[in-house]
């Protein structure tokens, strides 16, 4: 994967974390929201308790909103991730900003134990909100810095030695978690850029084998594709009881077609007969590939010999008819293929090398009988 390409998914993939955390993010923000406002119903007046609840609610429900949308948008349309994390950034500096609001319009300077609840309460909600906000660049700082830096001087602001001493814990305690914060975003980047390159390399690993097994010149299957795929099919039709059937088939007189246009219009044909024999199998499970010069083997699961049989002619018609002039050629004007058929039910074929061998003997003797024609294995 690019390099620019890999940062552009790290990105997306933090902003998409972050956006699927943010339910958890508001359901605590709004119930410990609902608890302070109970515990300090009786201690602050409670016009500015409830004007300040409003408000919690009010940013609560703005970032829900802006969450519904995210998750309309992606399932629907590509995303502006860099869009969506000013959105992200600007919830948490509105929450921020609330809860900063606390701690100065909560604070009770007659009441010592309301004052450290309150502190309490704001400090727990820095530090729940490290593994919430970390994984996009500043979310934490936005709502960290209104939160501490508001509770912190409030209580400075005292004046009397326990205050400042609980100020300055304060103010160390948000500085700890910035640092720490900023540990987590660090982590869920290596994390994020780690599973990104080892998909990155298993996708590539996953298009080497393919192209291992791909035959260069004509892309269909090559020779180890075929060996595996007959002896897992082999297995398999001797597991379930089914029949499996191979045709081999081979270009006649194409030494001649070599010597009379050139090796590479003989590659050129190649091609072409390869694509022509691909596009005449119908069944998904069905496969060709070239597994020597101009040697082609087919691999027809679940098919009897019958049915290998109008498999094979259709597959002979099909090359004829590309009417590929070869005028070297004793057999027709035209290339021309020689094919030979073999079915796992013969009582004589007892391994998939057998029923290979078996269809080679066919095609021989298709080479025999004059060439451009199907033979079934019978002996």
């Amino acid at each position: 994967m690019p390099v620019v390409d890999a940062e552009r998914e790290v990105f997306a993939a933090r902003i998409t974390q972050c956006y699927r955390q943010l339910p958890i993010s508001l359901g605590v923000n709004l119930s410990i929201g609902l608890l302070l406002t109970g515990v300090l119903w009786d201690a602050v007046h409670k016009t500015t308790l409830v004007v300040w609840l409003l408000f919690l609610v009010a940013v609560t429900a703005a970032r829900y909103e802006v969450l519904r949308a995210f998750r309309e948008t992606l399932r629907c349309a590509p995303l502006d991730y860099a869009a969506w994390k000013v959105y992200f950034l600007a919830g948490a500096c509105a929450a921020g900003l609330v809860w900063g609001a606390a701690g100065v319009l909560l604070f009770q300077p007659d009441s010592f134990t309301h004052q450290v609840f309150l502190a309490f309460v704001l400090g727990g909600m820095v530090a729940g909100a490290i593994p919430l906000l970390s994984a996009v660049d500043h979310a934490f700082a936005c709502f960290a810095v209104p939160v501490v830096s508001s509770i912190g001087v409030r209580m400075l602001l005292v004046g009397d030695s326990v205050h400042l001493t609980m100020g300055l814990m304060i103010l160390i305690f948000g500085f700890a978690m910035l640092a720490a914060s900023a540990q987590v975003g660090r982590l869920f980047r290596d994390a994020n850029e780690l599973r990104y390159k080892l998909s990155s390399s298993m996708a590539a690993r996953q298009v080497l084998q393919q192209k291992l097994r791909l035959d260069d010149l004509t892309g269909i299957a090559n020779r180890r594709m075929f060996e595996e795929g007959l002896a897992r099919e082999w297995g398999r039709a001797q597991r379930d009881g089914d029949v499996l059937s191979v045709i081999s088939a081979d270009i006649d007189h194409f030494k001649m077609y070599n010597d009379h246009y050139g090796h590479p219009a003989g590659d050129r044909c190649l091609v072409q007969v390869a694509h022509a024999m691909e596009a005449g199998l119908y069944r998904p499970g069905d496969f060709v590939a070239r597994i020597g010069g101009e040697e082609f083997a087919f691999l027809l699961p679940g098919t009897a010999l019958d049915g290998a049989r109008a498999v094979a002619e259709h597959i002979r018609k099909r090359v004829q008819e590309l009417n590929l002039e070869h005028p070297g050629s004793p057999v027709a004007p035209q290339v021309t293929i020689s094919l030979g058929i073999a079915s796992s039910d013969h009582p004589g074929i007892a391994s998939a090398e057998a029923l290979l061998l078996a269809s080679d003997v066919a095609l021989y003797e298709a080479k025999r009988r004059g060439r451009n024609q199907v033979v079934a294995h019978a002996a």
